[in-house]
């Protein structure tokens, strides 16, 4: 059973450039994990949905860098650990809101730089899907 992660954004940005490069990643994506994105306010915190099972991980700026090989590693090791559902949370333009941040697991940092929450997503998926190939053996990260 493949991977499934979640990508939470907090604020709808619209660009159709940037889905179609976002739809591109999740499909490519498709042989090793199941990509969902989502997006909205989370007053209270994380749905249900989101939380049983899963292992959340919110995006930070001071939150820990990865090389590509690093990040290769670090879901490698959570994969081992059986976590089989990672939700990927990226904040609100006013930072990680306050239910959110209860609930997060661990910190992890895309870039020292601020970036609008669709390009954080594809960001996010480029490295995951970076972090596969490398994993798989592939040729894309070379």
């Amino acid at each position: 059973m493949p991977m499934q992660i979640s990508i939470v954004s907090h604020e709808k940005h619209r660009n159709s450039a940037l889905e179609a490069a976002e739809q591109e990643y999740i499909k490519r994506l498709s042989r090793q994990a199941q990509v969902a994105l989502c997006s909205g306010k989370a007053r209270g915190g994380l749905p249900d949905r989101l939380l049983k099972g899963t292992y959340v991980v919110g995006l930070y700026v001071e939150g820990e860098s990865f090389t590509s090989e690093q990040l290769a590693q670090r879901l490698q090791r959570l994969m081992n650990q059986g976590r089989s559902h990672l939700v990927l949370v990226i904040g609100g333009a006013e930072g990680m809101p306050a239910g959110v941040e209860s609930q997060i697991q661990e910190r992890w940092s895309l870039s020292p730089l601020t970036f609008s929450h669709q390009l954080a997503r594809l960001l996010l998926l480029e490295a995951v899907y970076r972090s596969f190939d490398i994993l798989s053996g592939g040729r894309y990260h070379k």
